[in-house]
């Protein structure tokens, strides 16, 4: 009978705890549109991206691009944030799927929900760009993996070819798991998997969704490579030689950093937990190989450093740490496993409880607490505002495209039925955009006072400046002539107590028949 009350106890505080689960995660989808004043960097700029329906941007490759745009279109400004919560959810499931197949299904839930003490799925969440997109990839990869390994059935391989193309499609960055899940799969004692067609279909399934990719980057000269080699030269740049080859010791600093709510968690908990020997003894058939996908990513990222010089950013481990918080539940020992499990449970309910509060006050408040706006507390609405009475004001013709600062133009652009954007730098950051298209349609450009912007399309253009235009010249008369006009905004700031506006410098170039203010 007690074990009986005891069951029922136990699925009245996992009942409890799904509602909270829920509720915190309807919160996390919807309340930042309401908070926040803009969409963060990441979110405008892949927005606009995938209005474009590229094969690739400069920057990265394609997929999390347009389905970013689609949520949004869809959804509007809640879009995004529920599709980055949708994208943290499904990590959650793969990896409660992964868990129960070694493990019983409390430490799978457990460790499921153990994954949100990892502060990367917790405030980075809110921005979906594309170590996001990649979280329930790597998740997906690792169930995938295991069971095509454990089971060899067919729809196992399948899963993981799709999953490794369309993560190619998000990030290179998977290429670290993807390269660990290789060299395994060559060890001798895999060899008589390999002289079957499966893990062969898998990697031409993976290939033919990359290929689309592979050809925008051959016609494209490799822009998203060259975009991530001089991220890495910057880390490099600022390091000397020998210096350059250990970034991999602030890379593995700051994973530990993101993992301290989890290891806080366990500290309270670690005379409960098994002793590594002990844990040894008992680990199932199977668990080996998630420690191996778990660390082995990891071993490849300290490798390029070390041997090759590559600077890491933080964020790429972003996706890498979707199995630590079964990991961790694993050490629970099976006589206190109930009582250990609701007080992992209740710690992680207050964890998220304090990253949600601390969160929406730092996005509700924070630019009147520190009286400097984040990204999230820009003026986007007046921005935009301001940018279509301009041109409105001077031209009669629809806003084909919008140039110059890829921040400030990105949040104009997706408010005001998503004219293109022509990005400050190289043409071929900006494929779309050519001089035929400017020389008809025009462009707004606007910048920060201090900022540098290089378009070197315009120098290609045929522009007469309003203040000296001049109807009669032969020039003007040329129906694809651009007037040029140009001036400043001010913009307030939602925080009334940031004195000094936003400036915003501006030039319009309008096609000469649609200019509103031609000199007779």
């Amino acid at each position: 009978m007690s074990d009986q009350h005891q069951l029922q106890s136990s699925f009245k505080q996992w009942r409890l705890f799904f509602v909270f689960v829920c509720l915190y995660f309807t919160v996390w989808s919807i309340l930042p549109t309401f908070l926040a004043s803009s969409v963060p960097l990441d979110v405008s700029e892949g927005i606009n991206w995938g209005s474009e329906w590229q094969w690739g941007y400069y920057k990265h490759p394609p997929f999390s691009s347009w389905i970013l745009y689609s949520s949004y279109q869809l959804l509007g400004h809640i879009g995004p944030y529920i599709l980055s919560q949708l994208c943290v959810l499904l990590t959650l499931f793969f990896i409660y799927q992964l868990g129960k197949k070694l493990w019983s299904p409390a430490i799978a839930l457990l460790g499921s929900s153990l994954t949100l003490a990892v502060i990367y799925y917790t405030y980075p969440s809110l921005e979906f760009n594309h170590n996001v997109a990649q979280f329930p990839i790597w998740a997906g990869l690792y169930l995938a993996f295991y069971q095509s390994l454990t089971q060899n059935r067919l729809r196992d391989w399948v899963f993981l070819g799709v999953l490794g193309g369309i993560g190619m499609l998000i990030k290179y960055t998977v290429i670290f798991l993807l390269i660990s899940m290789a060299l395994y799969l060559i060890l001798p004692r895999q060899w008589p998997l390999l002289k079957q067609p499966k893990p062969w279909l898998a990697a031409f399934i993976m290939l033919a969704i990359f290929a689309p990719h592979l050809y925008w980057l051959i016609n494209h000269d490799w822009l998203p490579l060259s975009y991530a080699n001089g991220r890495a030269q910057d880390i490099s740049e600022a390091a000397s030689n020998v210096q350059r080859h250990f970034s991999w010791v602030n890379f593995i600093v700051a994973q530990l950093g993101a993992h301290i709510p989890l290891l806080i968690m366990l500290a309270f908990n670690r005379k409960k937990l098994l002793g590594i020997n002990k844990y040894r003894q008992r680990l199932p058939d199977g668990a080996s190989l998630l420690w191996y996908m778990y660390l082995s990513p990891l071993v490849v990222v300290v490798i390029l450093s070390l041997v090759f010089g590559v600077g890491l950013r933080d964020m790429w481990g972003m996706p890498m740490w979707a199995l630590s918080g079964l990991l961790a539940a694993s050490f629970i020992a099976s006589a206190s496993q109930v009582f250990t499990i609701a007080r992992l449970r209740k710690s992680l309910v207050t964890w998220l409880t304090l990253a949600t509060v601390l969160s929406f006050i730092y996005i509700g408040l924070g630019d009147q607490i520190r009286h400097k706006a984040s990204r999230m507390q820009w003026p986007e609405q007046k921005l935009t505002n301001q940018a279509t009475e301009t041109w409105q004001t001077l031209s009669s013709c629809s806003l084909d495209s919008i140039s110059g600062d890829r921040w400030l133009s990105a949040l104009v652009a997706m408010n005001s039925d998503f004219p293109s954007l022509m990005i400050s730098g190289p043409a071929s950051l900006s494929p779309w955009m050519n001089a035929e298209r400017l020389q008809k349609n025009g462009t707004l450009v606007i910048w920060q006072n201090d900022d540098h912007v290089l378009l070197p399309l315009l120098n290609k253009l045929t522009v007469l400046d309003s203040k000296v235009a001049d109807v009669s010249n032969p020039i003007a008369n040329d129906t694809d002539t651009l007037i040029k006009q140009q001036g400043q905004w001010q913009i307030a700031w939602r925080d009334t107590n940031i004195t000094k506006p936003l400036m915003v410098n501006w030039v319009a170039y309008v096609p000469i028949h649609c200019f509103r203010n031609v000199p007779p």
